[in-house]
């Protein structure tokens, strides 16, 4: 049983959640507060698994209290996020501070259900317990690049890459993955010639500050795509949330309104099966952090065309799904923690 609290300056958002929440019996919610102070003690008296917060409460901001709960007993932290520009820096402020993942606020406006909410809630819930550090110590396990080669081999060969054949670097993740992407792109140099590009589930709302976040911390250019964008060496342009990227074979990238029965948008396969198909042997991906498998079939691809494959290790990543899924699908050159994989990047231009 996973035991869950709930941290909301709303009576009223603290029942719903909580009726959310154990909706399904494998939750259940030891208490609710309603302010800083009463969550810190929440937390300390009822030790859950999962804490469910509202950044915006009395007594303390809600960053400031992440900050705390470092040195608190341990606990995997959902944000309830707002759907403003300025809720989403927030928020993704707040997945740099720890926090595992976070749901947006039920509006009336919003495209989403109520029951598709609740299925949110509980997933992102469920996935928050198994990265919680007491759970993930006794599951864990770190795969090894030995474990490539029992994968489909490649059908193509790899050329070698030059300054004539810069291809493409894709990078794809889901929860988890501003950290880890941000820890990767901190390796680059800023004159890393192969372009970038990075694929990571968002909200659209969430997309410019995410890019914005990233370009603070990385040497290297970084911008949110728009159709048309040319690829660039020193460049990294983020695929809109909610939009899906495509390179074309003029080494441009075009931008795609999903269709209604797309699950993952932005679609990591769908931009590294365009980057194995433009770019060949030239092209590279990167599977990082995430719920689900996305990103699987485009690894694929691309080493099926003889392209370089690069997976997150299990220990590293807030939740694993995504690399277990890729490596077994498509192996890896590498698999190893972020800043790692970016080392291995610049040493692969060097060659």
């Amino acid at each position: 049983m996973i035991s869950v609290a709930i941290a909301d300056d709303s009576p009223f958002t603290c029942k719903l959640l909580a009726s959310y929440v154990e909706d399904g019996g494998e939750c259940r919610v030891v208490g609710m507060a309603h302010d800083a102070q009463s969550t810190l003690d929440l937390i300390r008296r009822a030790t859950p698994d999962v804490l469910t917060l509202d950044l915006q409460m009395p007594g303390g901001d809600g960053l400031d209290l992440l900050r705390q709960l470092a040195s608190e007993p341990p606990v995997s932290v959902v944000v309830i996020s707002g759907v403003t520009r300025l809720a989403a820096a927030t928020t993704l402020k707040a997945l740099e501070l720890g926090a595992v993942d976070f749901i947006l606020k039920y509006t009336p406006t919003a495209p989403v259900s109520r029951a598709s909410l609740r299925r949110e809630i509980i997933s992102k819930v469920k996935a928050a317990a198994a990265a919680h550090p007491a759970r993930r110590g006794k599951t864990a396990v770190t795969p090894s690049p030995a474990a490539a080669p029992s994968a489909p081999s490649r059908t193509a060969a790899r050329v070698a890459v030059s300054p004539d054949t810069p291809g493409v670097v894709v990078i794809g993740a889901s929860t988890g993955g501003p950290t880890a992407i941000r820890e990767l792109l901190n390796q680059l140099a800023e004159d890393f010639a192969t372009p970038c590009v990075i694929v990571q589930h968002l909200p659209a709302a969430f997309t410019a500050p995410f890019a914005a976040q990233l370009g603070r911390h990385a040497k290297v250019k970084v911008k949110v795509a728009a159709s048309g964008d040319h690829l660039q060496p020193g460049v990294a342009l983020v695929a809109p949330g909610s939009m899906h990227l495509v390179i074309r074979h003029d080494g441009r990238v075009s931008l795609q309104t999903p269709a209604e029965k797309d699950f993952y948008r932005p679609s990591i396969d769908l931009a590294m099966s365009s980057a194995a198909d433009v770019y060949g042997a030239s092209a590279v991906g990167v599977v990082m952090t995430g719920i689900g498998n996305d990103g699987s079939e485009g690894l694929k691809r691309i080493r099926d065309a003889g392209g370089d494959c690069f997976i997150q290790d299990i220990a590293s990543c807030i939740v694993p799904s995504m690399p277990e899924r890729a490596l077994q699908r498509a192996g890896a050159d590498l698999v190893a923690t972020p800043e790692r994989i970016g080392q291995a990047l610049t040493s692969r231009r060097k060659a």
